[in-house]
């Protein structure tokens, strides 16, 4: 893993890289590409171009965003990942999706939520985190009893899911204002809507690259978190 120097300068090279771009493009790779090209290239050494991927170890605190990690093993004889993270622990929900490139398996995508507190009875989060495992990855080999790392890289992102707003018959118009508000903000240039709404919706959403070969969907990337959940 980079040190902390040249790992900082790469990114601030990539934000300068994404700020130079027009506004409205998104990062937004589907499934395959995220497995058979970022993820496979990554643990096969290859450089990877400008992007929104970050590397991260267990257990840091972040806020959303796509990164690489590692793994850890839950017991010393076994093969099952670790999921403690923070105040609380990652529980995946629902059967594992298989990523396929032309018919073939490439992968898999596995869907958590984080749940404050000890399993079995944590109290679930609006955090959700969707991780994604390479079949080509290699086998890493184990030093000893004590080297509790299960595998090299593996690809994560992970956001906090907001709450639906209320219908207008539901709620109030100052809350149908905000969600108006906070729309536009989303979609337009932070420099056009200021001329557009009052009061001004402090939100800039970056942007992001569209590769040629990425099939790319819009996609807000900002997520207002007071409390930002450790990744795992």
């Amino acid at each position: 893993m980079e040190n902390s120097m040249l790992k900082r300068l790469r990114e601030e090279e990539d934000e300068e890289y994404f700020r130079k771009l027009p506004a409205g493009y998104r990062f937004k790779p589907a499934d395959q590409e995220l497995t058979d090209y970022y993820l496979r290239r990554k643990f096969s050494g290859l450089p990877l171009p400008p992007n929104k991927i970050r590397e991260v170890s267990s257990n840091e605190v972040e806020k959303e965003w796509y990164y690489f990690t590692p793994r850890e093993r839950k017991y010393t004889n076994g093969s099952r990942p670790a999921r403690k993270a923070g105040n609380g622990y990652w529980k995946a929900t629902g059967a594992d999706k298989v990523v396929l490139l032309k018919g073939k398996k490439i992968g898999s995508k596995k869907t958590l939520v984080f749940h404050e507190g000890k399993p079995p009875s944590g109290s679930k989060t609006n955090w959700i985190m969707h991780e994604y495992e390479s079949s080509h990855a290699p086998v890493r080999v184990r030093h000893g009893k004590e080297d509790m790392k299960l595998d090299n890289w593996v690809y994560k992102n992970s956001r906090e899911e907001k709450q639906k707003h209320r219908t207008p018959q539901e709620g109030n118009g100052l809350e149908c204002q905000e969600k108006v508000e906070a729309d536009i903000a989303a979609i337009v240039p932070n420099k056009m809507a200021a001329a557009v709404i009052e009061p001004i919706i402090m939100v800039a959403p970056p942007a992001y690259h569209q590769y040629e070969q990425l099939d790319v969907e819009p996609f807000n990337m900002n997520f207002e978190q007071d409390n930002p959940i450790p990744l795992f």
